[in-house]
């Protein structure tokens, strides 16, 4: 197993990501302000049995989706300890990300390519500090990262059919996890303008029948929950119900993007969060810009898809007056791995 110098780096890399992510899992109790709630709505799932509808106390708890609830009230019925239970799916979610980068830089480049650029998404700042906290978005940026995985296996290696209907698939997941997950299908957008412009290495394959069909797996990852959900709230009749509807599905979604009422910063917020919060891999900026610009001169897709991407996610958060650092957290590992 530690033979090969190859071996060797992939398992102190392996065991490195368990440490750092790891250290510290069961020794605390979830700390204010989003832990304990999010802890105590997943506590009261198990105990009532009412999952579709996450509770906190008496009222309904329409702020966020009910997936991070569902994970650590699944993991606790599995273990049995909250302590464990409710930093864990953060754990999970942050390892199947590393997961993904590591694999996607071995097959777009090799292997030592990939886990450079996993050791580099490791020790980011935002990336490893939102990782040891039970909050939502370290699954968002698992599902996100999962569906380009998907993307990208598809377009930049050739017609895997699966992995580009996984990609819609997962880009559904996170968007029944906390909204922003279509945002994964802009990797779409720079593939189809590089295809058009006959780049080497990216094609759509449009023309074949089985690229419609992912937008059917994209709908069937959304549906279900949003399904049942509103056929459950609907059938209630209750005013509570009808409110927890408008609340989860247009006012934390759209209507926060539009009139944000909080977290109000300026259009170029973003460009002072990045080189704070993704050192040290941002701090490379000034020997990847030139190289960057060699391999687009090139025309070479593996560099265009996710820089473009990163570059999508940055405009799209920009544009609204509320932004917080972690909006644009689901770009870090495409960041990284460019």
């Amino acid at each position: 197993m530690l033979k090969t110098r190859a071996s060797r780096e992939t398992w102190l890399f392996v065991v490195m990501a368990l440490l750092v992510l790891g250290a510290g899992l069961g020794l605390r109790d979830p700390w204010p302000s989003d832990e304990p709630r999010f802890a105590l709505v997943a506590r009261q799932m198990v105990d009532s049995g009412q999952w579709l509808f996450p509770h906190r106390g008496l009222e309904l708890y329409s702020d966020k989706p009910p997936m991070l609830m569902w994970w650590q009230a699944t993991l606790y019925s599995v273990i049995g300890n909250w302590r464990v239970a409710f930093l864990l799916p953060s754990l999970i979610a942050a390892l199947g990300t590393l997961w993904c980068v590591v694999d996607l830089g071995r097959r777009l480049w090799t292997r030592r390519v990939g886990l450079y650029a996993g050791w580099a998404l490791l020790f980011a700042l935002q990336f490893t500090f939102q990782a040891k906290k039970a909050q939502i978005d370290p699954l968002v940026v698992l599902f996100v990262t999962l569906a380009n995985y998907g993307l990208l296996r598809h377009l930049l290696l050739g017609s895997a059919w699966r992995w580009w209907w996984a990609g819609w698939f997962f880009a559904g997941i996170g968007v029944i996890t906390k909204g922003v997950g279509v945002l994964a299908l802009l990797m779409i957008l720079p593939a189809a303008i590089a295809s058009a412009l006959h780049w080497p290495r990216v094609r759509l394959h449009a023309r074949d029948l089985r690229f419609w069909l992912a937008p059917l797996a994209f709908v069937l990852a959304v549906a279900l929950w949003l399904v049942p959900m509103v056929m459950t709230a609907l059938a209630t009749k209750s005013g509570e119900y009808q409110a927890y509807l408008d609340d989860i599905l247009f006012r934390q979604t759209a209507r926060r993007y539009v009139q944000s009422w909080d977290h109000h910063q300026p259009w170029w917020y973003f460009l002072g969060t990045m080189p704070s919060m993704w050192i040290p891999a941002f701090l490379a900026l000034p020997w990847a810009i030139p190289a960057w610009r060699r391999r687009l001169r090139r025309r070479d897709p593996r560099y265009l898809l996710p820089l473009a991407w990163w570059l999508l996610i940055v405009l799209f958060f920009s544009f609204p007056h509320g932004k917080r650092d972690v909006y644009i957290l689901p770009s870090l590992p495409m960041f990284c791995l460019a």
